[in-house]
């Protein structure tokens, strides 16, 4: 290995380093810079060189953001650390792939730097070649959401630089972003170092932009319509078991919350994804009991409960429940973790699952929750890790979103707090108000216009009241989901038409 190789070696595990923090632990600042080394490593070199060095990236990236996995299987499966540490590799080895595949195809469109047109020309190419290839990757983290990294999540930790979502979805934040950080990267091999004023000019005018959205839609937001929503978080680790010992602790701690939510008389009590861990029958003694407490409130319930399909398959569920018993509708989880929730290619792996559940496939209550609040978008667990289901939701009439999810499995982990933000990237890009109840996690509510209202976690149980907002608003980018992305394959495939005409003569 001479030289170059290594600082280019350094290079990249560097970028690597700076990625993860910038991504997975949403840091705002760093985004800017992240790649920059890596870019830095792939500006004018060939092919080869790109692959291998998306490769390298793409697997030390892996080592920092998948490392839970090996403590982290072996607790939820019962097996030893090589079960976890299998997992692992095989998940390091898939997008070290992505990357090298990534960098490989910008490598044949990339033009060699001769002046600042070509280094723009350049950045709009990385840019829009990243764009595409994590809209692809978006169909598999449907249900591998640890594959659901985009270059724009560094963002979404800012309340203006998060607002473009709103008209052109996640995708016009990761252009941004590596716009910025190839152009930093790009004018400093070239040595121009007066033309850095141009990534940082970007820079200025991308958060002025986002102020100005920001502004706008604060003048038109809807503040006529207030739902009142009291969360309650049991904070029970999904591993504890309902058995004699603990059965009876445990009812009295939901009772318990339950009388605390109904005290403030809220129109909607949230509850956590499966935060009752049975499936749902009419006659239910907690469910009835849990019931008669809040009569008095008027409350509507949404209640995490599993749907009883056959045997040992369930629906991944959350009831709405009138104040009479009467359920008003359900709504199924749309988005399942293949090899967990649901078999893949008739596999099914006991990962994450201490009961051996199977959640069923076929899941035909995917629509708002009627409460008599308005109605209820709904999102469980990593549903609102990508864009599909919350605007299928708002698309369908949602007036507000709701996301439940159990994060106890994550809870010494940096997900938890991802999936926060993943939460607040869905409420700005669908401009609804959201409601998120995690279990073990992070709780809160967010505001359509991306202002959090109001955070917490906790080791304890708690109950947390808020007003949010019902409104029929709806964003670009859920009218037109696709715009963005549509304008960034007609672009490569414009160059890319260029290239081969160019060669060919």
């Amino acid at each position: 290995m001479n030289k170059q190789s290594i600082y280019d070696f350094a290079a990249i595990i560097v970028a690597s380093l700076l990625v993860f923090i910038s991504i997975c632990r949403v840091n705002f600042y760093t985004g800017w810079i992240a790649f920059m080394p890596l870019f830095m490593c792939v500006i004018n070199a060939s092919s080869k060189k790109c692959f291998r060095s998306g490769l390298v990236f793409g697997a030390a990236f892996s080592c920092f953001a998948y490392f839970w996995m090996i403590a982290g299987a072996q607790r939820f499966t019962g097996y030893n650390f090589l079960y976890g540490t299998g997992v692992m590799l095989l998940c390091t080895v898939f997008v070290a792939f992505y990357w090298g595949c990534l960098l490989f195809c910008y490598s044949l469109l990339q033009r060699p730097l001769r002046n600042i047109a070509d280094v723009l020309l350049n950045s709009i190419i990385m840019a829009a070649v990243f764009c595409l290839f994590e809209f692809l990757l978006s169909f598999i983290a449907e249900g591998f959401p640890w594959f659901g990294f985009y270059a724009g999540s560094s963002l979404i930790g800012n309340l203006y630089a998060i607002q473009p979502a709103a008209l052109f979805g996640n995708a016009a934040l990761s252009f941004i972003i590596i716009v910025t950080n190839y152009l930093f990267a790009g004018f400093i091999i070239k040595k121009q170092w007066l033309q850095l004023i141009i990534p940082a000019a970007i820079m200025a005018a991308y958060m002025l932009c986002g102020y100005w959205i920001y502004s706008e839609f604060n003048l038109n937001i809807d503040k006529k319509h207030p739902v009142e929503i009291a969360l309650i978080n049991e904070n029970i680790l999904p591993d504890i078991k309902w058995d004699d010992k603990n059965g009876d602790v445990l009812v009295q701690r939901l009772l318990q919350l339950d009388e605390e939510a109904a005290a403030q008389y809220p129109g909607i009590i949230l509850w956590s994804e499966s935060a009752i861990p049975w499936t749902y029958r009419k006659d239910d003694d907690l469910v009835n009991e849990i019931l008669k407490i809040s009569g008095p409130s008027n409350a509507t319930h949404i209640l995490g409960i599993n749907t009883a399909v056959k045997d040992n398959i369930v629906n991944n569920s959350a009831y709405c429940i009138r104040p009479d018993g009467t359920v008003a509708g359900r709504y199924d989880k749309q988005s399942l973790l293949s090899f967990i929730e649901a078999p893949l290619f008739n596999i099914s792996l006991p990962f994450f699952s201490s009961k051996g559940f199977i959640v069923n496939t076929n899941n035909a209550h995917n629509l708002p929750l009627p409460t008599a609040c308005g109605k209820a978008g709904m999102l469980i667990c990593n549903e609102s890790s990508g864009a599909k289901a919350a605007m299928f939701a708002v698309n369908n009439d949602a007036q507000f979103l709701c996301n439940i999810s159990n994060d106890g499995w994550f809870n010494n982990t940096y997900i938890v707090r991802n999936h926060f933000y993943k939460a607040r990237l869905r409420a700005v890009e669908t401009r609804k108000d959201m409601a998120v109840n995690s279990d073990n996690g992070y709780s809160g509510f967010i505001s359509a216009n991306g202002v959090i209202i109001n955070q917490r976690r906790d080791t304890d149980p708690f109950v947390m009241k808020e007003t949010v907002y019902r409104n029929d608003y709806k964003s670009l980018a859920v009218k037109y989901p696709y715009l963005f992305i549509s304008a960034c394959a007609i672009f490569v495939l414009t160059v890319t038409i260029f290239t081969i005409f160019k060669k060919n003569n």
